[in-house]
């Protein structure tokens, strides 16, 4: 009786609306591996090229459905009307103009700055920049033109970050500069990353992609679905930095407020993860999965496919973002996907694919060591938990993600499994 109860409720209980349906990821995620597909043997494109208009693709096909078909633009969260509301100014689009600039200038200054970005690893970063930097030049002012006369806020960041700059005016209210720059922030650190990652890991696709088709139904189909779904996380993670614009209401809503938000989230990535992993927290053995379960062919088959599947768990997740995927700010609550069964399936699912690639509870060297692995996993994992906490408590200051965290309480996975304990 009280199980049909609870069935009856759970069906007058909507999930709370997506800022973007997963099916609109899963068509972009397909034009994209189309795009790079039909690339793949060209000898004028490098990874980076073919990787770079992946992206173009996903993003193309993405804006379409979210400009001409959810018309995204007419949302309250975007804060833009479907008709000019004033006349043009033309002063305030050069202060915009002119404010954009000076955030240009001040990444560019950081990263003649600091020496992580002179080396020839962000190599692919540099050329994407140097090609998109024409365009992006011409776009800017007629963008900055039909914002002037339709968003509803005259004065928005930038015009305040310009009157600062120029003019001395000091802000009445500091928090839009304050989420402008810390967005700005977010893409400068985490997109040169994106970049590299995906220009990378497209070649290594195509090298996966050939042993695949050549050796099938083996362990090089693995390396090659292993390839494919970080493949789809980075490809969805670049267009996410690409684009934060109010138009598609992927802007920048807030920010993460606190210093461990920010460190917890930063230390999982490059440059601070090598110093870390190689000096504290080294949880990788001399054994993973494959050269563990060789004897055992049936096993090793069955634990390879459970790898495949969390994996792609988290690259669905990522999809499920469309065009608003970002670390630390808040562009929108995803509710699609996997999301509507936890909070935080990326992190379950790869903190789950760690123990199960690196196993470093198998350890030739003795016991000693393989509990010393996975402490450091253990840590690893904490670290994970930390950043969900730390984004939740974030997130909760948006009432979409109240009422979708409530919603989870009473319909997610651990609720259903767990109905008088679960807390998630």
């Amino acid at each position: 009786m009280n199980s049909a109860l609870e069935t009856i409720a759970r069906a007058h209980d909507p999930r709370p609306r997506s800022a973007t349906p997963c099916s609109i990821g899963l068509l972009g995620i397909a034009v994209g591996l189309l795009t790079l597909y039909l690339l793949r043997d060209s000898t004028a494109l490098d990874g980076a090229a073919r990787s770079t208009a992946a992206c173009l693709a996903i993003i193309a096909t993405i804006a379409i459905y979210e400009l001409f078909v959810a018309r995204v633009y007419l949302r309250p969260s975007a804060g833009i009307a479907g008709r000019a509301v004033r006349p043009l100014s033309i002063s305030r689009v050069a202060l915009r103009l002119a404010a954009l600039a000076s955030v240009y200038a001040g990444i560019g200054v950081l990263y003649w700055l600091l020496p992580e970005y002179h080396g020839a690893f962000y190599n692919p970063f540099w050329k994407l920049i140097s090609a998109l930097a024409p365009y992006l030049l011409i776009a800017a002012p007629f963008y900055f033109v039909w914002m002037d006369r339709h968003q509803r806020e005259v004065d928005d960041a930038y015009l305040m970050w310009a009157r600062l700059l120029f003019r001395g005016e000091r802000p009445v209210n500091w928090r839009p500069i304050r989420e402008m720059l810390a967005g700005w922030m977010v893409k400068a650190f985490f997109l040169p990353l994106m970049i590299v990652y995906l220009s990378t890991n497209a070649d290594q696709l195509n090298a996966s992609l050939a042993n695949a088709l050549s050796a099938p139904f083996s362990l090089a189909t693995f390396r090659f679905m292993y390839d494919l779904c970080f493949a789809m996380d980075l490809m969805f993670g670049t267009v996410g930095y690409l684009c934060t614009l109010r138009i598609l209401d992927s802007h920048v809503r807030s920010a993460e407020p606190t210093t461990l938000g920010w460190l917890v989230a930063l230390v999982c990535y490059q440059p601070f993860w090598s110093l870390i992993s190689n000096q504290y927290i080294h949880y990788e053995g001399s054994v993973f999965w494959d050269n563990w379960l060789i004897s055992m062919p049936v096993v090793r088959i069955v634990w390879g496919a459970v790898i495949i599947a969390l994996l792609l768990c988290y690259a669905l997740a990522t999809i499920s973002f469309g065009l608003r995927f970002s670390n630390l700010t808040n562009r929108g609550i995803v509710t699609s996907g996997p999301y509507r069964f936890t909070k935080h399936p990326a992190y379950i699912a790869k903190n789950l694919s760690y123990w199960m690639v690196t196993v470093p509870f198998v350890e030739p060297l003795g016991w000693q060591v393989a509990v010393t692995h996975c402490a450091a996993l253990l840590a690893v994992n904490m670290l994970y938990f930390l950043r969900a906490r730390t984004e939740e408590r974030h997130l909760m200051n948006d009432p979409d993600y109240r009422e979708y965290a409530a919603w989870i309480a009473r319909n997610g996975v651990f609720a259903k499994l767990f109905p008088r304990t679960a807390r998630n």
